[in-house]
């Protein structure tokens, strides 16, 4: 098996398509699913935030409004709006937290940003709100708590939120606006989103790694599959697989691809034993035409030297040449004869009545002939090519029966029937018997060229009863004869469309 490969760009590779087509859909889940992953983190961290900044804003009104009490306890009397948006921005700047305290007409009332040192101070654009005004009037007019928002502005991200804002009298003074630096936010989802983005990374290489392992383990057999046809290619037809038997596709693949290789195999055998056999075939034609033809041409060649003249020489010539000349017709029939058989041109296939038509035959035959015909048996033949082989199986048994009694039965085996010829002649020679239904094959000095046969005639009987769907076969010792069984397919009730012949 050749041991190469034919190198394929790795971008081509079905090794790496496989493995880079996984790694994508995997690469398509893993950003979906941290997508999900990020944007629930993000929700929490949010959320995280907006509850600080929720206790962070309870915690300032509660203690403003201890204050309040206390003043009245007091007899000092309410602070103004503004004072208490004052004392309110002030505790809640102490949380290091910006907050802007607006009216109902969100005119600023106070506000306040963590200080450097820690502690309450008011900075430039510290009154500057960065909610939206509709949020901001529906907080201030309507009570209603703004969501937390991420707020970028030129100079820097705010996690916002906005509270409804009323003493403890319950008179609203507007609504508070209190906003944290978003970066520690961005800074936790950064690292998160990192972390995301590393484990998905390490998991697609280590994924590609693995899956490139795997498809190269898979795909081994489909190397072998190559390398066995570039051999088969190559010439040669004896290579196969080998692979183990598998369940799988590839396995379906291996045993079908040597299945077609042994069949590719035993066709070109039998393509190539069939060129030789039709050179040999060829050649012998040729050789028995030969001799016929100098036969002839040799005595006409005495003849044009004046031969002709001589009356004994003509009485030899004549007759030889007319024997020779018969003979070449019935080599040339046979020809034909076998040609037609091999093509099946002429094959009709109809129901016979063995026992009618052999009796028929054999009632046209000389000789001392034995029957034992059982009536009943029915075969698809064709009646023409039938007649052929019975004649040249009695012609072959005349030949060299010695002329004693030559025997006809009928034989039944299995779904098939059919008939034997035997005569008691020398019989053939088992080193012969594998060779008799070759063409032009004589078996020894008792099946020699001078007994009038062309060595075609078995051979016919082979190739018309297996045009007709039969077999042939013979058996024979030395000094006990020979048999040939011929086996028909026998007819069943869907062939009797008419009587049998």
């Amino acid at each position: 098996m050749s041991s190469t490969e034919p190198r394929v760009p790795w971008h081509q590779s079905l090794r790496w398509r496989l493995s880079l087509t996984f790694v994508l859909l995997l690469a398509i889940l893993l950003a979906i699913a941290g997508g999900i992953e990020y944007s629930l983190l993000r929700q929490a961290v949010i959320s995280s935030r907006a509850q600080t900044l929720t206790a962070t804003f309870t915690d300032a009104r509660s203690l403003v409004r201890r204050l309040e009490q206390v003043r009245t306890q007091h007899h000092r009397g309410p602070l103004s709006a503004t004072g208490l948006a004052h004392d309110l921005v002030d505790q809640i700047a102490l949380a290091r937290i910006s907050a802007v305290v607006v009216a109902p007409d969100l005119q600023v009332l106070a506000s306040a940003r963590p200080g450097n040192p820690p502690g309450p101070q008011v900075l430039p654009g510290a009154g500057v709100t960065l909610s939206p005004r509709s949020v901001l009037l529906a907080a201030a007019q309507f009570d209603t708590r703004g969501a937390p928002t991420l707020i970028s502005t030129p100079s820097t991200n705010s996690l916002v939120m906005v509270f409804p804002l009323a003493t403890a009298s319950g008179v609203d003074l507007g609504a508070v606006e209190l906003a944290e630096p978003a970066g520690p936010i961005d800074q936790q989802l950064g690292t998160s989103a990192l972390v995301l983005a590393l484990g998905s990374v390490a998991v697609l290489l280590l994924v590609l790694l693995t899956s490139l392992l795997l498809t190269a383990r898979s795909l081994r057999p489909l190397r072998r599959l190559t390398a066995t046809a570039e051999a088969l290619g190559g010439g040669d037809l004896s290579q196969r697989s080998g692979l183990p038997p598998r369940r799988d596709e590839v396995g379906v693949l291996a045993g079908v691809f040597d299945e077609m290789a042994a069949s590719v195999e035993r066709t070109v055998r039998l393509r190539e034993e069939a060129e030789r056999q039709m050179r040999q075939f060829i050649a012998d034609a040729s050789h028995e035409l030969r001799t016929p033809l100098t036969v002839i041409k040799g005595y006409l060649e005495v003849l044009q030297r004046g031969g002709g003249a001589d009356a004994e020489t003509m009485a030899k010539a004549l007759p030889t040449m007319s024997e020779q000349a018969e003979r070449m017709r019935h080599l040339v029939a046979d020809l034909l004869t076998l040609a037609r058989a091999d093509a099946r041109r002429t094959i009709h296939l109809t129901l016979v009545d063995l026992a009618k038509f052999l009796d028929e035959f054999l009632d046209e035959r000389p000789g001392p002939l034995e029957r034992e015909l059982a009536a009943g048996l029915t075969a698809l033949a064709d009646p023409d090519a039938l007649l052929t082989v019975c004649g040249n199986l009695q012609n072959n048994a005349e030949r060299h029966g010695e002329g004693r009694t030559i025997r006809w039965s009928t034989q039944v085996e299995d779904d098939m029937i059919g008939f034997t010829c035997s005569d008691q002649g020398p019989g053939i020679d088992p080193q012969d018997l594998p060779h008799v239904f070759e063409r032009f094959y004589r078996a020894g000095a008792a099946r020699s060229r001078q007994d009038g046969g062309s060595g075609l005639g078995l051979a016919i009987v082979q190739s018309l009863v297996e045009a007709q769907g039969g077999r042939v076969r013979v058996d024979s010792a030395l000094g006990q004869g020979a048999t040939f069984t011929v086996m028909l397919r026998r007819a069943k009730a869907s062939d009797w469309t008419s009587p049998p012949v």
